[in-house]
This record gives structure tokens, sequence and C-alpha cells, in this order.
């Protein structure tokens, strides 16, 4: 049996070089075997010039990440760019600390999300949540606001799409969300890492593009299965989810080569996948 899940590569990982070489990284990252692209913005290209890219590198763009902040003030202009690169879903996150459980403006937030959802569906586009580690790590009355913000919404307006190193990060279990959320997750990002002991860490912002020293536990991102997540032990949870594509991703490769790390975690990530269905 041949696993049907397709394979992307985040744009996040190559930061500001998107912004004039996102021909070549494209080009690059399908030479290396990925079938998509997530980007994170469209870092100043427009529409037509990514379509080109896509043309060249025969990647398909499968899902851009848009601040929530972006997405309620300019909803249809968002989608309208997206939609014309064939995008079939589109991340929110980054949600404002007034607009977060526990604070008076969450009903408001959980009505605009609920708003723009259905805008993507009338564009054909599925609407998905993206956690970082302060998603877990920030609870109201001991629940995580990842909790209460997709318990909160339909599951049909919004679907998940976990990040599960940022799931450990913050504290959590990658398999109670991987559970949970089971019929809900379409995309799912293997972020991974390494830190001496268990740490916890909010956002990729947080230490910049530096390593965590001794406050952090020496933490640094690795390449998918090249890190502390035991992936091997997750893979039966991740496939239980049947999702359409998988993500391989660490955020910095620091003075690693990053189309180097990108390889080997498609390459790890390929073989369990292979493995487990073989199982």
């Amino acid at each position: 049996m041949t696993s049907s899940v397709k394979f992307a590569s985040p744009t996040f990982l190559f930061r500001d070089e998107s912004v004039t070489n996102l021909h070549q990284i494209m080009d690059r990252l399908a030479q290396i075997g990925f079938d998509g692209l997530e980007l994170y913005g469209m870092f100043g290209w427009e529409s037509s010039d990514i379509l080109h890219f896509m043309k060249s590198s025969k990647l398909t763009i499968l899902c851009d990440h848009i601040r929530y902040q972006e997405f309620s003030e300019n909803t249809e202009q968002v989608i309208v760019k997206r939609t014309a690169l064939g995008v079939e879903f589109l991340t929110i996150d980054q949600i404002p600390a007034h607009l977060l459980p526990g604070t008076r403006g969450f009903s408001e937030c959980v009505r605009e999300i609920e708003r723009i959802s259905r805008l993507c569906k009338n564009h054909g586009v599925q609407l998905l949540y993206h956690n970082h580690g302060y998603d877990l790590i920030t609870k109201v009355d001991g629940v995580p606001i990842l909790d209460l913000i997709l318990d909160s919404i339909d599951p049909e307006v919004l679907k998940f799409q976990p990040d599960l190193g940022w799931i450990a990060l913050g504290g959590g279990d990658p398999v109670y969300y991987l559970d949970k959320y089971q019929a809900r997750c379409p995309i799912i990002h293997l972020k991974d890492y390494y830190a001496s002991l268990p740490t916890l860490l909010e956002s990729p912002f947080l230490l910049g593009s530096e390593r965590g020293g001794e406050e952090y536990n020496h933490f640094e991102f690795r390449p998918s299965g090249y890190g502390v997540m035991n992936y091997p032990s997750l893979m039966p949870k991740i496939m239980a989810c049947k999702p359409r594509w998988i993500t391989t991703d660490h955020d910095l490769s620091y003075e690693r080569d990053t189309y180097e790390d990108m390889k080997m975690g498609l390459d790890y990530t390929k073989y369990l996948v292979e493995i487990h269905h073989h199982l």
C-alpha cells in the first residue's frame, strides 16, 4: 500500500532570502523531492510571479500563513491573491493578545474567524489554525488557549494545522492533540529541535536567529527526525489523521546548509511514512 500523503516545505525557513530568490528556492526544493510549498506571506511578489515560479518548479502552493490582523483588515484581498495560486488552505495565526481566550474580546475573535472562514469557503479554501508554543504555555483556568480556540469554533469552520514540535515546546503532548483532533488535521508540521532538557519556548521570534544558551538548555532547531521528537512512535498517530500534506520543518538552519537540512528531513519523513504503510 502506497501513501497518498504529499510533502511540503515551509518558506519561513528561508526568511529574507525569499524576497529576492523565491524562484531559485522553489526550483531547489523541487529537485530535492518536495511536492509543495507553504508560504509565509508573499514576500513582495505578485501572484503572477509566483504562478510563473510554480510552472517552472512544478511545486504546488498548498497554503499561506496569514496574521490575524491582516486577515481581518483585508480579508477579500488576502483570499483572492492566494486563490490565484490555487491554494486549498489558508492558515490564521498570531491572534492579538486582547482577543485571546480569557479576554472580553475573545467572543469577537470567534465571530471574526467564522466570518473569515465563510469567505474562504466561498472561494473554495479551508481555514486552518497553526499553533506555536505560547498556545500551550498560556492557559485559562488550567486549559491551554489552543484547546479553547479550537473547541470554541465548529471543526468544519476552522481546522487544525498542528505543529508537533511547537506543541512539545509549549509543554503539551503531541499524542493527546493528534488523538483529540484526529479528524481535523489536513496538514501536519513535523518540527524538530534539540535541547539538553525539556524546554519551554513561546515562538521562533524569541531567540531570533540564535541558538538558546543555558537558559534554554542549549536549544537549537534540527531537521525533522534529527532532534528530540520521537517521530517513529508518533507516526501511527500522524497517519491516523489521514493528512493530505506533511511539512518537514525546523525554522532555522544556523550555519548549516538549509537545503541539505531539508533533504535530510524529507528523506527521513518519507522513510517513516513508507515504513508505516508496510507494517
